[in-house]
C-alpha cells in the first residue's frame, strides 16, 4: 500500500484554493464598490438580497428533498463498511474493557433486575412437590427398613430368651400353639 500523502498540503491543491481564494477576495471588493454606486448600487443591493434569500430557500427545499436519499446512501456506506471490517478485532484492539467495566455500576444494575420475578421463575420451573414426594418416600422406605429390621432383631432376642427359660436348645423344634 503506497504511503498515505495529505492532499490538503500538494502544491497542486494549495494553488487552486489561492487562486479561489484571491478571486473571492476580488469579486468581494467589486461588489463593495459596485454598491456604491447611485443608482446602480441600490438596484444591485436588492437583487443580491432577492437572489440569496431564493438561494436559501432552494438549499432548504433541496436539502429536504434530498435528505432520504444521502440517508439511505449512507447507510450503505455503513453497513458496507462494517461487513468489510472484523468489528470484533477492532473492538478488542481499539476498547480497553477493564477501563470501561470500572465505570460500570454494578449496584444500579441489580437494582434493576426484577429479583422476585426471577425467583418465581426458578421455582416454576421446579417440580417441588415431586422432590418432597421423592425425598419423603426415601426417607420413609429407609425407616420401614429399620424398624422391620430391629423387629426381627428384637424377636430373634425375645425368642433366645424364652427358649434359655423353657431349657430349649437351638435345635429343639418350637410349638406353635
Amino acid at each position: 500500500m503506497a504511503p498515505s500523502t495529505d492532499l490538503l498540503h500538494h502544491p497542486v491543491v494549495t494553488a487552486a484554493v489561492g487562486t479561489g481564494a484571491y478571486a473571492w477576495d476580488g469579486a468581494a471588493v467589486a461588489y463593495r464598490l459596485a454598491t456604491k454606486l447611485p443608482i446602480f448600487g441600490a438596484q444591485l443591493d436588492r437583487g443580491s438580497n432577492a437572489l440569496s434569500q431564493r438561494g436559501e430557500e432552494a438549499l432548504a427545499a433541496g436539502i429536504g428533498s434530498i435528505r432520504p436519499l444521502l440517508t439511505a446512501v449512507a447507510l450503505q456506506v455503513l453497513q458496507q463498511t462494517l461487513a468489510e471490517m472484523d468489528l470484533t478485532k477492532v473492538v478488542r484492539d481499539q476498547l480497553d474493557i477493564d477501563a470501561l467495566l470500572r465505570t460500570v455500576n454494578i449496584d444500579a444494575i441489580i437494582d434493576r433486575v426484577d429479583l422476585v420475578g426471577l425467583a418465581n421463575s426458578v421455582i416454576e420451573g421446579v417440580d417441588l412437590p415431586r422432590i418432597i414426594r421423592d425425598s419423603t418416600m426415601s426417607v420413609t422406605t429407609g425407616a420401614i427398613g429399620n424398624v422391620r429390621a430391629t423387629g426381627e432383631l428384637a424377636d430373634a432376642m425375645v425368642s433366645g430368651i424364652v427358649n434359655r427359660v423353657l431349657g430349649r436348645t437351638g435345635d429343639d423344634p418350637v410349638e406353635e400353639p
